[in-house]
């Protein structure tokens, strides 16, 4: 019973992630605000334009989140808060994260 519990809680841990990075109550706004920028690029890019329609409203997600600077802006993120190891684990961590 107890192996099961354990087995349940750490399956889930995985699905928590991308809410941890937006938990971040500590965050800077503009690291917020980033954060949440990066994660909207990583789900609309991931996305399947299956129709003209459908591609239309990931490129105007795309266009509107900025995407095609969405790296620069994070070596600048990074510059900025170099000393601050919390706001670097959250770029770190967003890196991947889906929105």
């Amino acid at each position: 019973m107890i192996l099961r519990t354990a087995l349940a809680i750490l399956s889930a841990v995985p699905l928590l992630g991308p809410q941890l990075v937006r938990a971040g109550p500590d965050l800077p706004a503009d690291a917020k605000a980033y954060v949440t920028r990066r994660m909207g690029c990583n789900h609309w890019g991931g996305e399947d334009a299956y129709d003209a329609a459908r591609g239309r409203e990931i490129g105007e997600a795309v266009r509107s989140l900025r995407c095609d600077t969405v790296e620069a802006d994070e070596q600048r993120m990074r510059r900025r808060y170099r000393r601050q190891p919390d706001v670097l684990k959250s770029l770190d961590q967003t890196h991947d994260a889906d929105g």
